[in-house]
């Protein structure tokens, strides 16, 4: 497989620091799936990165090749760490629902053949490591609660706007599971009963309008619509290389004050509303954190949001209440996946 390391983010860990340690087992292996690329880093339990490296995922070639891509990266990892010895273990996250047995049960649409991989008995087998796997939205809520945006704090509910909608939930100091494991799936509450159908079966789920795929959707149909003498410099845009687009495209015409790019961000910004009333409502957390690659936007899709937060949640948890952005970056997925080995599994007992 090509691994491909970046050097601006490797943070390597000191090499004085990294030989004082070792004779402590205070590392682990964290690994990050996405829909193009597998990210992984040796990280230390206070949360420093080291080796921070990355290859393709090869979604499109299924199940069997992204699993085998994973024990690429490990090995590649393990080899530039010298050493299994001062290594707790290898946490995972992952797209999708994983069961008890670290199994991928659904939700990994942007991983064709993903849904009933067993991941957790190869990866333990071949790297001879403890393995815990958990959702990918779960790792970084844990790494934004211990770390980032939520440091410090009890009560915190993470959103992660992806190519889907996934979710995570700090509750009195404790993340919050369910009874199986599987609590979190914010991005499948439905704001719109009449609206877009999902792919898991309902219709309007905030992940059809706040994705970075939903957003694209919403901009496509919205530019479409405009009468002639209404168009803008997106629209167009839109209409000419539609296939081209991103959400990055629609915030960056957002900046410019394009009028269509505003309306489809009051559109993304009210339905997403709609999510954080509700866990407002539900919940009363401390604070709610927006994170993923959709939040590369900036401050656009934060202040739109609270604005019509208001609509939809009570005031004595709303004033109590702030919605901020995530602060761990692209690397939050390997530091949470990272720090489940040293905090215990959440929702199975793969350890």
């Amino acid at each position: 497989g090509r691994v491909y390391n970046s050097a601006t983010e490797t943070n390597e860990l000191p090499q004085n620091n990294l030989q004082k340690e070792r004779t402590l087992k205070n590392y682990a292996i964290g690994i990050d799936i996405g829909g193009t690329s597998v990210r992984g880093a040796v990280v230390s339990e206070d949360g420093r990165l080291a080796f921070l490296t990355a290859m393709p995922t090869e979604a499109k070639k299924g199940g069997k090749k992204v699993l085998d891509n994973v024990l690429f990266l490990i090995r590649a990892l393990i080899e530039k760490h010298g050493t299994t010895k001062n290594v707790a273990g290898i946490g995972i996250g992952t797209p999708g629902s994983v069961n008890e047995k670290g199994i991928i049960i659904g939700g990994a649409q942007n991983l064709p053949g993903w849904e009933g991989t067993e991941i957790v008995k190869p990866i333990r087998k071949k790297s001879g490591l403890p393995v815990v796997v958990t959702n990918d939205a779960l790792a970084m809520t844990l790494a934004e609660w211990r770390f980032g945006a939520g440091k410090g704090l009890d009560n915190i509910v993470c959103l992660v706007l992806g190519t889907g909608v996934g979710g995570g939930i700090v509750a009195n100091g404790r993340m919050y599971k369910g009874a199986h494991g599987l609590a979190g799936e914010l991005g499948h509450v439905s704001v719109d009963y009449n609206g877009y159908p999902c792919a898991c079966g309902q219709k309007g789920c905030v992940e059809c309008y706040a994705s970075a795929t939903g957003i694209v959707r919403m901009a496509i149909q919205v530019s479409a619509g405009l009468a002639r003498n209404r168009r803008t410099a997106f629209s167009k845009l839109v209409a000419a290389k539609p296939r081209d687009l991103t959400s990055k495209t629609v915030y960056d015409y957002v900046k410019l004050r394009d009028a269509a790019a505003l309306k489809i961000n009051e559109m993304v910004c009210e339905k997403l509303a709609r999510v954080v009333g509700i866990v407002i409502n539900a919940f009363a957390p401390d604070r709610i954190i927006l994170g993923g690659g959709v939040m590369n936007a900036g401050t656009a899709i934060i202040d739109t949001t609270w604005k019509y937060v208001t609509r939809y949640s009570l005031p004595g948890s709303r004033d109590h209440c702030k919605l901020v952005r995530a602060r761990c970056g692209q690397n939050a997925g390997v530091i949470g996946a990272a720090q489940l080995v040293f905090e215990g599994p959440i929702g199975n007992k793969n350890v």
